[in-house]
């Protein structure tokens, strides 16, 4: 059999882990001196919570899991013969994807290792087409990586942030554009690309998030998807806004929307929010 693992950014539920036998190994947030495990002792709403309520406290920093950690499960999925197909964020956001790859190569089993380019639920989704494939029986590994492949190509994620100050102390951005756009209210748009955060706009206010959605939505009528995701930090008013108009706009699909995770809230801060997509093959 194929086994499916990702890491605890997918923003999987444990009833999807259950169902389609999916194992997630948990990325780290660290305050101070404590160490907490995203998705198990943390999670996006408790993260935000903390740094509103300890503004001069330590900032939470965030870390990869361990190359043993990947190795233990690798050899425990793989010690009846199976094989490991192992799917994680992209590596321009973390080094986990780099872990699993450097402990595919010394585990016991046969371990293949793929970089999404994608986290949250646009992760999630690969992960679970594989697991779907896998679970039925009928495809290779190596087709199951070809389709995941194809829907990599046909994905897209949009970051909207309210202010740069979470981005600007994990580094993420100088310190200065940081201290700019807090004095100007700067609210900025990115996509998620395989190799950079690439700048969509940047404005003063909320009207400028509204009217990039405004033409987000014209540029995108008329596309069919097989998948669309909303995930955000703070008050759910706004993703909920989003919701509502993208199933307006493609009433055959259900808009997710869920909280997301304490590794990319610590980047995010409050009040962000990530439009996730993925097109059907043409």
């Amino acid at each position: 059999m194929i086994k499916i693992v990702t890491d605890s950014t997918a923003l999987l539920s444990d009833a999807v882990l259950k169902e389609f036998d999916i194992k997630v190994i948990p990325l780290n947030v660290n305050i101070g001196t404590d160490a907490y495990k995203d998705g198990i002792d943390m999670d996006g709403n408790k993260l935000i919570q903390y740094i509103k309520d300890n503004p001069k406290g330590d900032f939470p920093t965030t870390s990869q899991p361990s190359i043993g950690q990947f190795v233990e499960v690798y050899n425990e999925l793989t010690q009846n013969g199976d094989t490991v197909l192992s799917l994680h964020m992209t590596d321009l956001l973390s080094g986990t994807v780099h872990a699993a790859m450097q402990a595919s190569e010394i585990a016991d089993g046969d371990v293949k290792v793929v970089n999404t380019h994608y986290i949250d639920q646009s992760l999630g989704f690969l992960v679970v087409q594989a697991a779907k494939m896998a679970q039925s029986g009928d495809f290779t590994r190596d087709q199951i990586i070809d389709q995941v492949n194809k829907d990599i190509e046909n994905s897209e994620l949009y970051i909207g942030v309210s202010t740069l100050e979470n981005l600007m102390k994990g580094g993420r951005i100088s310190k200065a554009t940081g201290i700019i756009s807090k004095m100007m209210n700067l609210h900025v748009v990115f996509k998620l690309l395989s190799d950079d955060l690439k700048l969509q706009l940047k404005g003063r206010g909320k009207k400028t998030i509204s009217k990039w959605f405004d033409q987000y939505l014209e540029e995108n009528k008329g596309n069919q998807y097989k998948f669309i995701g909303i995930s955000y930090t703070g008050s759910d008013e706004y993703p909920n806004e989003l919701k509502k108009r993208l199933e307006a706009e493609f009433p055959n699909v259900t808009v997710s929307v869920q909280y997301t995770s304490s590794i990319v809230s610590v980047h995010t801060g409050e009040n962000a929010f990530a439009i996730m997509t993925c097109k059907q093959a043409d």
